[in-house]
């Protein structure tokens, strides 16, 4: 049963791992063409995003979706 989970674990980390850094690639691509009060937001969105679970990491995403 352990062994399972920790399988689990190792794919659910992997799965967030790539979902911020696709999320990175967005925000910085965006970046490119941000004015000043959008700066200031993807800045703060790429300062919380190493440390954001799946769900703020789908917020931000949504977010950055409407700048």
């Amino acid at each position: 049963m352990n062994i399972l989970k920790e399988i689990a674990k190792i794919f659910i980390t992997t799965t967030l791992t790539q979902k911020r850094e696709e999320t990175k690639i967005k925000l910085k691509e965006k970046l490119v063409t941000a004015n000043t009060s959008e700066v200031s937001k993807i800045m703060a969105y790429l300062a919380i995003i190493d440390v954001a679970d799946g769900k703020v990491i789908k917020e931000i995403n949504r977010l950055i979706d409407k700048i």
